[in-house]
């Protein structure tokens, strides 16, 4: 039997089991209980470089309990690797999505009416009650994109649990909803981008755009 514990969990025997070519293999082993556990995901390369082991090897003294930064907050290493990211994300967001630039102010109702500039009052932005708003429901962290002077695209970051409100007094319990409800009134289509150069590994991207500027 062997006496590593699990490199996955760390728990060693009698807590885990260990398989019998786990035992002979002579690497590292994995308890039958994290073999058992879902893919997380992408298997590593067959042929590692270097870049990619210096990258590994970060990533992992990163994690390491003994790894204690000056801000406790920086413990989090999503927060690290968002900070690390976010120019590269936003900027392949824009390219893939042909961009030019933000708007000033962020008005989805000029991406639905086309006009030149946002004619609600910045002390009371949804003052037409009868025409589309100055935002959509759970908006945050939100920009209205222009290519060529023209509103293409309204993007906005959210954070699930400021949509997802299960524990709310009052309805709307789950915002999902109203977001779908105001595209399909408004005539717009709506995406839900996992990447959030916002707050990577806590918000999500939704973009909204005309049916018609992606087909």
């Amino acid at each position: 039997m062997t006496d590593l514990g699990c490199i996955k969990c760390g728990r060693s025997p009698p807590d885990v089991e260990f398989s019998v070519e786990e035992e002979q293999s002579g690497e590292p082993p994995v308890c039958k209980s994290c073999q058992r556990l879902p893919s997380p995901g992408p298997n590593e390369p067959s042929r590692p470089w270097r870049e990619y082991d210096n990258l590994k090897k970060a990533v992992y003294a990163y994690l390491d309990d003994l790894h204690e930064p000056d801000d406790p907050a920086w413990d989090d290493i999503w927060r690290a690797l968002g900070a690390i990211m976010g120019e590269y994300q936003r900027d392949a967001f824009v390219n893939a999505f042909g961009l030019d630039e933000p708007a000033e102010r962020a008005c989805i109702r000029r991406l639905i009416t086309g006009e030149d500039e946002c004619p609600h009052s910045p002390l009371e932005a949804d003052d037409d009650p009868q025409g589309p708003p100055h935002k959509p429901p759970a908006s945050d962290h939100a920009t209205l994109w222009l290519d060529d002077g023209e509103p293409v695209l309204y993007s906005m970051h959210v954070y699930p649990g400021n949509i997802e409100r299960l524990d709310a007094k009052e309805p709307p319990h789950n915002l999902w909803f109203d977001v779908f409800e105001f595209a399909r009134e408004w005539g717009l289509e709506v995406s839900v981008l996992p990447k959030s150069w916002y707050n990577l590994g806590s918000s999500v991207h939704i973009v909204f755009y005309p049916p018609e500027r992606y087909r």
